[in-house]
């Protein structure tokens, strides 16, 4: 049996619930990592971060360890979803503080983004919690998950920009969250519907910008003003790096990492005429985008400033 190293403080105590389940379950296995990532579909790595906290592992995930060792899915489900809100509240409150003046009392501002209402459940013990659980699960396989966001309920342009319309608040729809969110599209998964800009520079008259969506907790790269052959990298300082190449047009985003907060990834850019340069990691404030890409037919003598 291994000796676990020391949980992080700032884990909340519903996300530190799950993280001390999933060591006593792998415990159990009597597997390595290497062997456990052998047996499930993800990776020694991703296995490391969930046990030791780092990052939510996804419900798959824990079912899947769960069912090496013959546990009770519906414990399990009920750990992680209390897991998870942990860990959305838990990014509430760093952006809260990350943008409050030094010396202040954070106070919920009118707007902050309320955790997810669900009503209380009964004691594992008690009748009907297996099918309470299974009738969760189907609900939030078939539907994705729903976070309710005071923003503007904008749709997206073909560069994922949203485009702002008058209603105050909406109902965003994702499908994939942290870990699962990895190589997947984020128009296609609904996160960039709360996608902003973390990071912006521009490379020889091109635009580098790192997107990141908080419901989600993944970021990607976007680059603008560019030409066919560009290319965009999104890279992650656990060493996943994801790119994307302008294939016509003048613009291309990649495919999505994990990163619990914006200054776990940097966007970067290799281009046809040798130029090549990466942003900043991801910071608290939310940048102004840059204007939309020219259009190639009618394309400007010189892209406007930062």
């Amino acid at each position: 049996m291994r000796e676990w190293i020391q949980l992080p403080d700032a884990l909340r105590p519903d996300a530190r619930r799950l993280a001390t389940e999933l060591r006593r379950l792998k415990d159990r296995s009597g597997l390595s990592l290497t062997a456990l990532a052998g047996q499930t579909s993800y990776s020694k790595s991703s296995w490391e971060r969930y046990f030791n906290g780092k990052a939510l592992p996804p419900r798959q995930a824990v079912l899947a360890l769960g069912e090496l060792v013959g546990a009770e899915p519906a414990r399990l489900t009920a750990l992680w979803e209390d897991a998870t809100i942990a860990w959305k509240d838990r990014g509430t409150a760093e952006r809260a503080d990350a943008t409050a003046p030094a010396g202040s009392v954070v106070d919920e501002p009118r707007g902050t983004p309320a955790p997810v209402a669900r009503p209380p459940r009964p004691a594992f013990h008690r009748p009907g919690r297996v099918a309470i659980a299974a009738a969760s699960l189907l609900a939030c396989a078939g539907a994705g998950v729903f976070i309710a966001l005071d923003q503007g309920s904008g749709t997206q342009d073909r560069t994922g920009r949203e485009i702002a319309a008058s209603s105050p608040t909406r109902q965003l729809e994702t499908s994939c969250f942290s870990d699962s969110c990895t190589a997947k599209d984020p128009k296609q998964t609904g996160c960039a519907g709360d996608a902003w800009t973390a990071a912006l520079t521009r490379i020889q008259g091109v635009y580098v910008e790192l997107r990141y969506s908080d419901a989600c907790k993944a970021a990607w790269a976007r680059i603008s003003w560019g030409r066919p052959g560009d290319v965009a990298q999104v890279v992650a300082d656990h060493g996943r790096t994801l790119r994307a190449k302008v294939h016509y047009d003048t613009d291309v985003y990649t495919a999505m990492t994990v990163a619990m907060t914006p200054s776990g990834a940097r966007a970067c850019t290799t281009l046809t005429a040798g130029g090549h340069g990466c942003t900043q990691p991801g910071g608290t404030e939310r940048l102004t985008e840059p204007p939309n890409p020219p259009n190639p037919r009618n394309p400007p003598t010189t892209p406007p400033p930062l």
